[in-house]
């Protein structure tokens, strides 16, 4: 019935989580030593995939949303499957990545990172 629309707003909003958490805390834990170079061009970089990963988040809340909403249409949930297929493939490379850098390393991925 409902639970194909309930799974992929699940899968929706732990991508959304992943591509927002993961880059705001870098940009915010590395912006020190990101601008202590005296080209600014790798701050201006980074910030620029800063707001394309804030573009992807609110695509896949929009994308939640609406799973949620259409859960029980029987057309189907009127989600591009690209947007299905990176959402589902993205979020299963980054947990597993996260999970193999925890079960080696006893650390977070991504949040154990400082600078140098």
């Amino acid at each position: 019935m409902g639970f194909k629309g309930i799974g992929w707003g699940i899968i929706f909003l732990i991508t959304a989580v992943i591509y927002s958490a993961i880059p705001t805390y870098l940009i915010v834990r590395f912006w020190v030593w990101l601008n202590s170079f005296p080209v600014y061009t790798l701050s201006l970089f980074m910030l620029f995939l800063w707001i394309v990963a804030i573009i992807i988040v609110l695509i896949y809340i929009v994308a939640m949303i609406r799973a949620f909403i259409q859960r029980n249409n029987e057309e189907g949930l009127g989600i591009p499957k690209g947007v299905m297929g990176f959402g589902l493939v993205s979020s299963i490379i980054v947990l597993s990545f996260m999970l193999i850098w925890y079960f080696i390393f006893n650390q977070i991925a991504f949040f154990s990172m400082i600078p140098p």
